[in-house]
């Protein structure tokens, strides 16, 4: 009893607006270990144009897997050869390779997994303001982070095990990476998984939250619009009552009229 007393208190992190505990609570480091985490950052970069395999798995996403999603990256008229020119998309594109580069950045290089679960949450957070998603995204029918990453998860694995390359842009040599040991494809396989996999329920978790605390939020200011009224004045009466009593103070402090003697005449 003596010694859990003693014992230091483990140190809590904010994560968005809860508190959670210390690391080890953190998924990316339950799911994946510094190996693990090495992993992720050499096969990464071992992808020759990490940004244009990103652009053609979107391709993919927009034109055969979810359509619907055309309309929200603006590229509903644009024909697929056109699409990735259309700013709104290739902004997307060019966001998720920036990501994807973050993490396993924070992961397997600098250690910073709290600073990747915290990335990763506020991703999830700031698609809300999309109002697409805000209406239609439901992790119990239609998952659409789900449904992305799912198809990342098939379709740029096989390039980050060497199965599949691009073809290298005429007159450019392809890059040579070297990496401290060398992976198996399962190996990779069961590393980007568990990864891709927990950026998934993150993003998801964060953005169902930030969604249910903002309609919380609509919901109280359209049902009583008086309650904003009445706090107001509440205030002003407080202060009114304060100034009131600083007022009454200083006059009670204030010294009496000394009273005037006069002689006696007898």
């Amino acid at each position: 009893m003596g010694a859990s007393l003693c014992a230091p208190r483990k140190k809590k992190t904010q994560i968005g607006a809860s508190w959670v505990g210390n690391e080890s609570e953190n998924p990316f480091d339950a799911a994946l270990n510094k190996k693990d985490r090495t992993l992720l950052r050499e096969t990464w970069q071992r992808l020759e144009e990490p940004k244009d395999i990103i652009g053609l798995i979107f391709l993919d996403i927009v034109n055969d897997v979810e359509p619907d999603l055309k309309k929200v990256f603006g590229v509903d008229r644009a024909p697929r050869a056109a699409m990735l020119k259309m700013p709104k998309f290739g902004g997307h594109i060019l966001r998720f390779y920036e990501l994807m580069e973050q993490l396993t950045s924070m992961l397997g290089t600098s250690e910073n997994v709290t600073g990747a679960w915290q990335l990763v949450r506020k991703t999830g957070r700031s698609h809300v303001k999309q109002g697409f998603l805000e209406q239609n995204q439901n992790q119990l029918e239609k998952n659409y982070f789900e449904i992305v990453i799912n198809v990342f998860i098939e379709r740029l694995i096989p390039f980050l095990t060497g199965e599949q390359e691009l073809p290298p842009a005429e007159g450019k040599e392809q890059k040579k990476v070297r990496f401290a040991q060398n992976y198996t494809s399962s190996q990779i396989t069961d590393v980007w998984k568990k990864f891709l996999g927990t950026v998934i329920s993150q993003m998801t978790d964060s953005f169902e939250l930030e969604r249910a605390k903002q309609k919380s939020a609509q919901t109280t200011k359209a049902l009583a619009p008086h309650q904003h009224v009445e706090i107001s004045e509440r205030k002003k009466k407080k202060v009114a009552e304060k100034q009131s009593e600083i007022e009454n103070t200083a006059s009670s402090n204030e010294p009496k009229e000394q009273e005037q003697m006069f002689e006696d005449p007898f």
